[in-house]
């Protein structure tokens, strides 16, 4: 979507919100309105990542000559583990055959969609809490393993997160897929025909709370409307 696009639309949502948008105090105020639009675009896609169930923020509706320019928001690795690796670590665990594997995300890591293991029979979505009873039972010689049948994974949050996921073999193959923040300098908005590529699904979400940023920095009241029709936009379908 284009830079002019995204404006277009945002402003789109003020006038069809608005009883008389012709008369508002801020309607002529075009390059102030502008630039809050453009610098607001990157605070709104990070929102979308952090808030939208994964399966809306796959796809692209964005194209060069036919073929589709990548999102950034979704990030595929793969890898092996290994007791000396520094993304894929593998860590035993006395007494059993199998240990865990730790997995060192990037510093653009927002959350995970995905994680399996060679041999395991379904991937972890949903990973637990550090501090929870799960966490501690799998550690514990008489609580619940993490098996093939049953594997689970858990989210380590430090600087850089980290997710800890069982059953793991030494040399075992791992995929995992995560949702990546975009940063600011990946956003060229200096002409209005650059593009942002944005998922599909989650597209009117992202005008939405950009109508909500650009209402807010204009004390307006109709920013809470903004933000609902927002979140409601991020409800699976």
């Amino acid at each position: 979507m284009t830079i002019g696009k995204i404006i277009e639309a945002v402003r789109f949502c003020i006038d069809e919100e608005a009883q008389n948008g012709s008369n508002l105090a801020y309607a002529n105020d075009k390059t102030r309105m502008d630039g809050i639009i453009k610098d607001k675009i990157g605070d709104a896609l990070r929102w979308v990542c952090l808030n939208a169930p994964v399966e809306l923020l796959s796809g692209t509706d964005t194209v060069s000559g036919t073929t589709p320019v990548d999102t950034g928001i979704i990030v595929d690795k793969s890898g092996t583990f290994t007791a000396s690796g520094t993304e894929f670590i593998y860590n035993s665990m006395s007494g059993r055959t199998t240990g865990y594997g730790r997995i060192v995300t990037g510093e653009d890591f927002i959350k995970l969609a995905r994680v399996r293991v060679d041999g395991w029979h379904r991937a972890i979505i949903n990973p637990f809490a550090e501090d929870s009873e799960e966490y501690l039972q799998l550690f514990d010689e008489y609580g619940a393993m993490g098996t093939p049948d049953r594997p689970q994974g858990a989210l380590i949050n430090k600087k850089v997160k980290e997710i800890e996921v069982w059953p793991v073999s030494e040399n075992d193959a791992v995929e995992y897929s995560y949702v990546a923040t975009i940063p600011d300098s990946d956003i060229d908005t200096s002409s209005d025909t650059n593009n942002v590529a944005l998922p599909p699904n989650a597209r009117t979400s992202f005008i939405y709370y950009l109508a909500f940023l650009l209402l807010s920095a204009y004390g307006d009241g109709r920013s809470t409307r903004m933000l609902e029709i927002a979140k409601m936009s991020l409800l699976r379908q």
